[in-house]
């Protein structure tokens, strides 16, 4: 099934969290998919508020690593983390995931 179309008929089913406008004509861009894994950018048509939300795809022929729980949950400290960085990049997405564009120089290696 086409993910964009999948999304879409979920997308009818939810709001849009600034404005209430009904999310069925959303744009919806996948910027990357592997496996059973998507990032997807979510946009209001009307207000424009947009999100980004990773999709992961449950199938019968998960491999059992991935349905295992023995990573711990995220913490408060690394939402903060998260937020941080986030907020000090100056670049595009590759950069950010190279460790290029931040303001404090370091490349998280």
């Amino acid at each position: 099934m086409n993910l964009v179309r999948m999304l879409r008929a979920q997308a009818g089913r939810y709001r849009c969290a600034v404005c209430s406008r009904g999310m069925g004509d959303c744009e919806i861009t996948v910027l990357a998919q592997q496996e059973n894994r998507a990032l997807v950018r979510v946009r209001c048509v009307r207000c424009h508020d947009e999100n980004l939300l990773q999709i992961v795809l449950q199938t019968d022929d998960m491999p059992e690593e991935l349905l295992a729980d023995d990573k711990p949950p995220i913490a408060a400290d690394e939402v903060l983390d998260l937020h941080q960085l986030l907020s000090s990049h100056t670049g595009d997405l590759v950069s950010l995931l190279s460790g290029r564009g931040r303001e404090d120089g370091n490349t998280g290696a």
